[in-house]
This record gives C-alpha cells, sequence and structure tokens, in this order.
C-alpha cells in the first residue's frame, strides 16, 4: 500500500504517468486531451451537419415518401457520417481541391450502391452531394486550424 502511494505522490509531482494492466495513475499530457477534444468536436459537427441532411433528401425525393419511412435515409447518413470518421481519425484532411474531389467520389460510390429513389441519383442531387461534401470537409479543417490555435496560445 505505501509503494502504490509512493508512486502516485511521485506521479503527481512529476508529472509522470505510469500505466499497468489493471490501474493507471498520473495526468495525461495536454495536448493528448486538446487533441481529443479537437476530435470530438469534429465528430459531433459531422454528425449533426450529415444527419441534418435527411430534410435535404426528403426536399430532393419532391415530397415524396422516403423508403421505409425515412429510415432508409438516415441509414445512408450513417454509413457516410462513418466514412467522414474514419477521414477524421487519419487526422489528414485538407481544402486542397484535389482532396475534395477524392473524397467527393468516394462519397458517391458509397450512395451509388443503394437502391434509392430515381430523384435522388439525378446530377442536380450529386451536385448537392458533392456540395455537402466540401462544407464538411471545409468546417472540419477550420475546427481544427482554429483549436489548433488556442491549443497553442494555452500550452
Amino acid at each position: 500500500v505505501l509503494l502504490i502511494a509512493a508512486v502516485a505522490i511521485i506521479s503527481k509531482i512529476l508529472h509522470v504517468k505510469v500505466h499497468t494492466k489493471h490501474f493507471t495513475i498520473g495526468h495525461e499530457h495536454v495536448a493528448s486531451v486538446y487533441e481529443r477534444k479537437i476530435l470530438q468536436e469534429q465528430c459531433d459537427f459531422a454528425h449533426d451537419y450529415i444527419t441534418g441532411l435527411v430534410d435535404e433528401f426528403e426536399s430532393a425525393a419532391k415530397d415524396k415518401v422516403l423508403q421505409y419511412g425515412g429510415w432508409f435515409a438516415k441509414y445512408i447518413l450513417e454509413i457516410i457520417y462513418d466514412e467522414v470518421v474514419c477521414w477524421i481519425m487519419y487526422n489528414h484532411m485538407s481544402e486542397d481541391e484535389a482532396y475534395i474531389s477524392v473524397k467527393q467520389s468516394k462519397i458517391r460510390a458509397i450512395f451509388s450502391t443503394f437502391d434509392v429513389l430515381p430523384e435522388l441519383k439525378t446530377p442536380e442531387f450529386y451536385t448537392s452531394l458533392d456540395n455537402w461534401i466540401k462544407d464538411v470537409i471545409c468546417e472540419l479543417v477550420r475546427i481544427r486550424n482554429v483549436n489548433k490555435k488556442v491549443m497553442g496560445n494555452v500550452l
């Protein structure tokens, strides 16, 4: 017990983190806390933006009831959200046109694998989809840049 108490006190004083299979003593590095905060903020934004596109799908479908009462559209949007989370986790997003074009193509490929209403397969809808993906990427890059500035001032 004294050994564990000594390790806990030393880790608090020296800012050392001791990690074993059963417990962890000490603090995390401030940068890792901020990085996790940035990733969480990006994921929250992406989720809110992408799941909010259900209304856009309904308006593009010209007031037709979406398949399965709209649940199919929500399922597709969740698949798209999962792909965006992968982009966030790789942490290499850019506002470069080539990067955005590749990601738009990936989302189009995912979207086209589903049997959706013909109104959701028009060039106009795909242009809207491309614009939404570009908006998401640009906002995710902006979130990272703003938070990096804040983190730089704190550290």
